[in-house]
């Protein structure tokens, strides 16, 4: 069995490889998700321009700090629109955002002036000059760098390219990804359950999560638990994917055909992971598709999504990929039996702080993730103790 680590180098390494995939230009409002293909550079100094950061008075700040009698109000500068040069011996009323009138040098917030009854203004506080003046290029120049490539785009990296005026974005066109289920049991929720069979959850969720990455993905429907109907589905999504996902029929059983049909139709270059849930994984090609092959169990199949296929679609999208830290937190539990592979248990941190762990951690358990959250990861045949230190992966982390 490879490790974990190894394992995940080596998807990353295989994607790589493969031919790049096209770039296309997209307007702003469609790019949330995608990966930026080239440096995105500023088109304007932001701010554009010297403006109050508080609703206030604006002036010079030796002459308000200094000034005998309350001071003349002499503009009213709201955001947007331009003041006059600031007349010598007054302060002017200032809106947050509105630019700072010439000669002015400091801006002191409402609340800390006392207005008379003829509307002008004496300060109760000494201010400096600069006080809460958003100074001009104070954020991002003209020509800064502020995305580089491979970055895969939050909304507040949207509305940072909105903030300097790009328009539209170049960014990798996403592979396609077909994913299967597998399995005679299966039925689609809707229909009636028969005696022995369980409703399909791990297509739905898996459709889900890779197009949650930005993936073009398509529904290739349930597989039959025969060697014939298996190979020809995957011949079928191998010459309309980039990607085939599937989930079950990896394992050694009679009735696990995906790894058999993976090795009539082209190669197997990895299979078995030492990693608990989720040992049985294949990794392969079949024509010009990559094929990876996860549990039908459903945590599993979550999980090796999470560890091994979402590091393989970003490196195929030229994303970065952010190792996994988590946190250094302390164990509420024991765990006294470890596995020969590294577990990763489902948990959460309560409200000290101390990590517990859900009561089924059996991997068919799939409430056992929607009742927690983040991962618990132990190093292969390490017991835990209560009041040791682990190392807790929020789900945040690892899905985000």
């Amino acid at each position: 069995m490879k490790s974990l680590d190894d394992a995940i180098q080596i998807l990353i390494a295989q994607a790589r490889r493969c031919d790049r995939l096209a770039v296309e230009g997209v307007p702003l409002g469609s790019a949330f998700g995608r990966v930026l293909a080239e440096d995105i550079t500023s088109l304007i100094d932001v701010p554009a321009y010297d403006n109050s950061q508080m609703d206030g008075y604006v002036g010079i700040a030796v002459e308000m700090n200094n000034a005998p009698e309350p001071m003349e109000v002499s503009q009213r500068i709201p955001a947007g629109h331009p003041g006059e040069p600031l007349r010598s011996g007054t302060v002017a009323r200032i809106f947050t955002g509105a630019p700072i009138p010439s000669g002015a040098n400091a801006v002191v917030m409402q609340e800390e002036v006392v207005l008379t009854s003829d509307g002008r203004v004496r300060l109760t506080t000494p201010i400096a000059p600069g006080h809460n003046v958003r100074v001009r290029a104070g954020d991002l120049a003209k020509g800064q760098t502020i995305l580089t490539k491979g970055r895969r785009l939050s909304a507040a990296d949207v509305a940072l390219c909105a903030s300097v005026g790009v328009e539209m974005l170049r960014v990798v066109k996403p592979p396609t990804v077909g994913v299967f289920s597998s399995g005679d049991e299966l039925r689609q929720p809707g229909e009636p359950l028969g005696f022995g069979q369980i409703y399909d959850s791990n297509r739905p969720m898996i459709l889900s999560l890779a197009k949650a990455l930005g993936c073009q993905v398509r529904d290739m429907g349930c597989l039959p638990d025969t060697r014939e109907a298996t190979t020809a589905g995957l011949a079928e999504a191998s010459r309309h994917c980039d990607v085939i996902l599937t989930c079950g029929g990896v394992s050694v059983g009679e009735e696990d055909h995906i790894k058999a049909a993976i090795s009539d139709l082209g190669s197997l270059d990895l299979w078995k992971i030492a990693v608990k849930p989720g040992k049985p994984f294949a990794f392969g090609a079949i024509g010009g598709a990559t094929l990876m092959g996860m549990p039908g169990n459903p945590v599993a199949a979550w999980l090796t999504f999470g560890l091994l296929v979402r590091p393989y679609l970003l490196a195929r999208m030229d994303a970065e990929i952010v190792p996994l830290r988590g946190v250094r937190a302390v164990a509420g539990f024991d765990w006294t039996s470890p596995d020969s592979r590294r577990e990763f248990l489902r948990g959460w941190l309560d409200e000290e702080g101390v990590v517990q762990i859900h009561g089924r951690q059996n991997s068919a358990v799939l409430s056992s993730v929607t009742q927690s959250g983040g991962l618990v990861d132990l190093a292969a045949s390490t017991p835990i103790h209560r009041g040791e230190f682990i190392r807790f992966i929020p789900y945040t982390e690892f899905l985000s």
